[in-house]
């Protein structure tokens, strides 16, 4: 039993503690909940895997929550639905990109600039340069790559050994290139090519295609700093004389460039393809079989080493009121370990310098030389007038192919086209 003085203590402590407004333990203070809005092209599978991603990043950083909104993957439709946004106020924090919409939005301030964010965030010495610097609209980063969509010149081991080519030994100059295309090309009693020595495209738009090839002969195509067109440079001339000539020497059977499954290599009807990696991914699918004949001709160049690669990113609204939140969604996909799960899900390549082993180990020939082709890759200008830069180089392709013009001309009239058009426009 408790002596007198121990209840009067008790008491006396209870009466002060109600004199302070003591209403015994107190709850937690509840932070409120931020929501960072998602959009993205979709595509085969990515609705469940960026759905999984969601939940992910929510159990990391219970205070916050993600909507994700798959949009049509057809750029027009997204265009609409981004123009709504900014109406709306509705424009998504988190928004992944396609190259082209980096200069076009770029140009109308649509996205955040990052590079506050990017000097102090640790990892970036890990990410690829070219997924950092590709970003860019004069000068700032507004944009983070993460999803390298790189084009391959994959050639049919079977059918070099067929010609009499060593199947070990890819085409290393334009010279050889040009070479292995004339021997590798089947034609029927008529003279009709039913086996191409090498894909070259013949229908517009083809911009894709011979940037590379201009690029790798020393020229810029596009000055990204001052916004001019640079097609009547020595490099881009010679360029489209080179593959101008090698066509007209039937050695190609005309396909769509932008119809992938439709080119002769993907038909096996092609001794050499440029392809993207994963119209390569699909015909392994379809033909396991077919993996084991086909090798990769490394990235070449005149004047240096120039592959074509587009490229899906990662940027923020420039009107997002969480912005430090969409920043720590932007480095949870960025990390290692959302880089693997997005190869492991949809076969995207992890951008991370640390991780190249582990993913060329995972699929040795087909994967270094898809690595190989980000490293020295390069997509399409960042400008906000592409659309009608490609308008124009498309139809320059067009004239020369078909001996319409001499390529030199064509060329001229092209960047005189789009030049008066960029001053129509103001751009």
């Amino acid at each position: 039993m408790a002596n007198k003085s121990t209840v009067i203590l008790v008491v006396f402590v209870l009466l002060l503690s109600s004199a302070a407004g003591w209403a015994g333990p107190q709850k937690e203070e509840v932070v409120a909940q931020k929501t960072v809005t998602f959009w993205f092209p979709g595509g085969a599978g990515q609705e469940e895997h960026f759905g999984s991603v969601g939940k992910d990043f929510e159990a990391s950083f219970p205070n916050l929550k993600v909507e994700i909104t798959a949009l049509p993957p057809d750029p027009n439709d997204i265009e609409a639905k981004l123009n709504a946004g900014k109406l709306s106020g509705t424009f998504p924090d988190v928004f992944s990109a396609y190259l082209g919409l980096v200069g076009t939005r770029g140009a109308k301030g649509d996205f955040e600039v990052l590079d506050d964010y990017i000097q102090v965030w640790d990892e970036k010495d890990d990410i690829l340069e070219s997924a950092l610097e590709l970003g860019r609209y004069k000068g700032d980063a507004v944009a983070i790559g993460f999803f390298p969509a790189p084009k391959l010149v994959p050639y049919r081991k079977d059918f070099f050994a067929e010609s009499g080519i060593d199947p070990e030994k890819p085409p290393l100059t334009w010279e050889q290139m040009a070479e292995y295309a004339r021997k590798l090309t089947v034609r029927d009693s008529s003279g009709k090519v039913i086996r191409a020595g090498m894909d070259i495209p013949s229908s517009t738009p083809a911009t894709v295609f011979i940037e590379p090839w201009m690029r790798s002969n020393g020229s810029m195509v596009i000055d990204e700093v001052n916004l001019k067109p640079s097609w009547t440079d020595p490099g881009a001339i010679e360029a489209l004389e080179f593959i101008t000539n090698l066509y007209n020497e039937n050695v190609s059977i005309p396909h769509n460039l932008q119809k992938w499954m439709e080119h002769p290599f993907s038909l096996k009807k092609g001794a050499i393809g440029f392809l993207l990696a994963s119209v390569l991914t699909n015909m392994f699918a379809d033909d396991p079989g077919i993996k084991e004949k086909i090798g990769y001709t490394p990235v070449m160049g005149r004047k240096k080493k120039v592959s074509f690669c587009g490229y899906r990113l990662f940027t923020i609204g420039a009107d997002s009121k969480v912005t430090d939140e969409a920043w720590e969604f932007v480095k949870f996909m960025m990390s290692k370990e959302q880089m693997w799960k997005r190869y492991q899900d949809l076969k995207i390549t992890p951008v991370r310098k640390s991780m190249q082993e582990q993913f060329i180990s995972d699929d040795p020939l087909f994967n270094e030389s898809q690595m190989e082709y980000i490293i020295h890759g390069k997509g399409k200008a960042i400008t906000p007038w592409l659309g009608i830069a490609n308008k124009y180089l498309s139809k320059a392709y067009e004239e020369a192919l078909n001996r319409v013009k001499t390529p030199e001309q064509a060329l001229r009239d092209a960047e005189a086209g789009l030049l008066d058009e960029i001053e129509k426009f103001g751009f």
